[in-house]
């Protein structure tokens, strides 16, 4: 499999696409005015303590308290069963690292469980475990790099041995191993002499992190716009893989890099809601509080044999689609996929087979359920990053995120009801509004004769303009009166 990256660097945003055999696969962002926040380590406050749901809130420096759960925090064998309220009190300083960005109205997720991410390895301090990644096919490669870390490795640390060290030398490894001890003793060293709340340690930049958790022999072109950008990546290269330096392009092209390959087109596609498939059928995505759902539909594919050869070759083309776009869109939590039923069992375990497959591409751990009777499959994403959809995108302040909006019928009926009840209640004898453009063409066509009657039945001048200034489904009442209404009615523009 081919892979390439294309970098955009600016003053305000670096953001970076990763492609697949010429396809899009994930986007990443990093804006000078958010920072990431997953990987970071601070000395905390603890400010909370809920015996109840067994966690904490800590105070970190941000807008919100962090959130700590019992599960989430560094326990020994003699400590793994006693309550959080015996592990912690209020206004105890601890270290902890956030394992998932802010999202919505809940704070950043925290752990006592530091990870400190290598080329190589990811380094635990405190956690007596060794793991070899699963994406190392070779049982035997696995064992032999098993062996090597437990030679190795401190004590009392855990390893997990990532996949760019298949292949890698004791050496090659053990200096990686070394470079993040070195760190780790940093960070502890700045938490003695620093007062809480305070950042120990900050991640590292999208560019650095796109070499040392991506880049490998499989990447053939990393194309960035930035001369600036272009030289701190050749630096960064040049001290992980060195061999793999002369991959780096300079984009020297006058339009948007983005816009060059494609990719802008791509971003807005992720943010549809609609997703259409090669052969005619689409995917239609839908996010609620609790999950996100993805339908399946035959759309304009008919197929050219029967009904269920039809329904397989969609599903399967979904499958496909939808592993691409779960990684796209970084959607995570639980994610319902509601494919079009298949009458043969042989047909659904083929369905889940060929998703299961496509979603081993993916770096964030996915979990597939079988299929149901009706075609339902549940699977869970582990969630890290904001999606794309929320970073990019915020609800709408008119529909406050509903989707959907008051027809123009409901909102005329509320302003005639309105402007009865105020005829109703009022001694004075006019009374002036104005309109937005939609509201008021309604008014004008299907409102006027009600206006009318409201007039002759109460003995009230009811006046109206449209105005430009106002959205156009809404009102503003100029006021209530007699005579000085009708002159500010006047200068309304």
């Amino acid at each position: 499999m081919r892979r390439d990256i294309v970098i955009d660097m600016s003053e305000v945003e670096t953001r970076a696409a990763l492609l697949e055999d010429g396809k899009v696969v994930e986007f990443f962002f990093e804006r000078a005015v958010e920072l990431r926040l997953a990987g970071n380590i601070y000395k905390g406050v603890v400010e909370n303590v809920l015996p109840g749901i067994q966690s904490a809130f800590v105070n970190i420096g941000l807008d919100k308290n962090a959130f700590l759960f019992i599960g989430d925090m560094l326990l020994d064998e003699k400590r793994k069963d006693v309550k959080i309220e015996h592990l912690i009190r209020v206004g105890e300083e601890i270290i902890v690292q956030v394992a998932k960005e802010p999202m919505g109205t809940k704070g950043a997720r925290v752990s006592t469980k530091i990870t400190l991410p290598g080329r190589y390895v990811v380094f635990m301090p405190g956690m007596d475990v060794v793991g070899v990644s699963h994406r190392i096919a070779s049982g035997e490669e696995r064992e032999r790099l098993k062996r090597i870390v437990e030679r190795i490795r401190p004590n009392g640390s855990g390893i997990i041995v990532r996949t760019a060290a298949e292949g890698k030398s004791i050496e090659e490894i053990r200096e990686d191993i070394e470079s993040l001890v070195r760190l780790w003793h940093r960070i502890q060293k700045k938490a003695e002499i620093t007062t809480a709340p305070a950042l120990l340690y900050q991640e590292a930049s999208l560019i650095y992190a796109l070499v040392r958790d991506i880049v490998d022999e499989s990447v053939e072109n990393i194309w960035i716009n930035s001369f600036f950008g272009y030289q701190k990546l050749r630096d960064f290269m040049e001290s992980l893989v060195p061999h793999l330096a002369e991959r780096v392009h300079f984009f020297e092209g006058r339009e948007n890099i983005f816009e060059h390959f494609g990719l802008q087109k791509e971003i807005e596609r992720a943010l549809s809601r609609k997703v259409w498939l090669r052969s005619g059928g689409y995917l239609v995505f839908d996010r609620t509080e609790a999950m996100t759902v993805i339908d399946v539909n035959t759309g304009k594919f008919v197929g050219k044999k029967d009904l269920q050869d039809t329904i397989l070759r969609t599903n399967l083309e979904a499958a496909e689609e939808i592993a691409r776009q779960v990684r796209l869109r970084d959607i995570g939590g639980i994610i319902l996929i509601d494919f079009i039923d298949m009458e043969k069992k042989e047909h659904r375990r083929q369905v889940v087979r060929a998703l299961e497959e496509f979603l081993s591409r993916d770096r964030t751990r996915c979990t597939v359920v079988d299929m149901s009777e009706l075609g339902l499959v549940e699977m869970t994403r582990k969630r890290v990053r904001k999606s794309l959809d929320s970073l990019l995108r915020e609800p709408c302040p008119f529909c406050e995120g509903e989707g959907r909006v008051l027809s123009l019928e409901t909102v005329a009926v509320n302003f005639l009801r309105k402007v009865e009840e105020i005829c109703r209640h009022t001694s004075s004898s006019v009374l002036g509004f104005v309109v937005g453009e939609e509201l008021g063409g309604y008014l004008a066509s299907e409102g006027e004769r009600f206006l009318q009657n409201l007039q002759k039945l109460y003995r009230k001048e009811i006046l109206w303009k449209v105005s430009r200034n106002l959205p156009p489904r809404r009102y503003s009442i100029v006021g209530v009166g007699d005579e000085e209404i009708r002159a500010r009615m006047q200068e309304v523009p």
